[in-house]
């Protein structure tokens, strides 16, 4: 079964609005988001934070994807599920 959440904030001054789908596996829950153009999935690490995982290498890709921006949504995701 999966969820979905919204989360809405602003990263160096530009607007964001991602859609973030959990997925329960059968150790962990991931979340399944897509940041410009790029699939990420953040997992549970041994810290308890989240860490991002592309479906492709980064570099496969068109654009290129700011990684702060990967840490702020990685933050957000922590907050939304404490």
């Amino acid at each position: 079964m999966s969820d979905v959440f919204t989360l809405k904030f602003e990263y160096k001054g530009h607007p964001h609005i991602v859609e973030v789908t959990t997925a329960h596996q059968q150790f962990k829950t991931v979340y399944k988001v897509v940041i410009q153009e790029h699939e990420i999935t953040f997992e549970p690490d041994e810290e308890g934070y989240v860490r991002a995982v592309s479906s492709k290498p980064l570099h496969d890709h068109l654009h290129s994807l700011d990684v702060g921006l990967l840490h702020h949504v990685a933050e957000l995701i922590i907050q939304h599920i404490r």
